[in-house]
């Protein structure tokens, strides 16, 4: 008998320890699943962080790419307008270099043929009449010495030429009755008026019909050839020119006729 109590003490006591074994196991396998499951739910929520994160850094990346592709567009878009630009420029300078060189030929001849107006004139002015160089020497003063030493534009010079020839031309188409002081082979110096009918031939004569003579142009200058026997008849026909007189007729005067 006793025996048989010792045996189901000591079973007792062996199943006694058994359940204190499952029952540790039991502990540590929850323990474990317990650690591992918040472990899990620390890594899905690293997850979810770093994703979030990485959609905000994603969509910053993909706004700051589109900037920057708009910029790239406008640069090409520069770009390309400079480059058109730059043609353009490119056949308008080509152009105006064309032009300028045009301009320069055409400057040049303009130029010859104005230092040869120049250098006639002054060969003219020689044989003008007195009073008509008086009256254009503001303008005969200023034809240059040396064409290609002067000061004076291509603009001046023209103005100057076609001026002086405007005057010339003026005088040679009218009828001009001028003023003058003549000094004759008494010593005497006489006021006469003479009368220029253009640069072909003019008559002069004094106030009171002494002296009288008339004149023609020539290589050298005007000639002049005194004549007294003319001096009522100039007179007569400088009275009509001044409308001093309403007694218009023909009047016959001497006149030479050179080659």
């Amino acid at each position: 008998m006793l025996n048989s109590f010792r045996r189901l003490g000591l079973l007792t006591s062996c199943a006694a320890v058994g359940l204190a074994a499952v029952t540790l196991d039991a502990q540590t396998s929850l323990d474990d699943s317990l650690n591992s499951l918040e472990k899990w739910v620390e890594t899905e929520s690293v997850i979810s962080k770093e994703k979030a994160d990485w959609e905000i850094q994603k969509q910053s990346m993909l706004d700051l790419l589109a900037v920057h592709r708009k910029e790239l567009d406008e640069l090409a878009a520069q770009i390309k307008a400079a480059e058109d630009m730059t043609s353009t420029a490119d056949a308008r300078r080509e152009a105006l270099l064309g032009e300028q060189d045009s301009i320069r030929k055409i400057e040049a001849r303009i130029k010859d043929q104005i230092t040869a107006q120049e250098a006639s004139l002054k060969k003219v002015i020689k044989k003008l009449p007195r009073p008509l160089q008086q009256e254009i020497l503001p303008l005969s003063s200023r034809l240059p010495e040396d064409p290609e030493k002067t000061s004076l534009s291509l603009s001046q010079r023209m103005q100057n030429v076609v001026g002086i020839l405007t005057q010339i031309d003026k005088f040679n188409t009218t009828v001009e009755v001028v003023p003058e002081s003549r000094s004759f082979e008494d010593g005497k110096l006489v006021e006469v008026k003479t009368i220029y009918f253009g640069m072909a031939v003019a008559y002069y004569a004094d106030t009171v019909g002494t002296h009288a003579g008339y004149g023609v142009p020539t290589e050298n200058g005007w000639e002049w050839q005194p004549d007294d026997s003319i001096a009522e008849k100039v007179q007569s026909i400088i009275m009509m020119a001044e409308g001093q007189t309403t007694d218009i007729k023909f009047v016959e005067l001497p006149v030479t006729i050179k080659d």
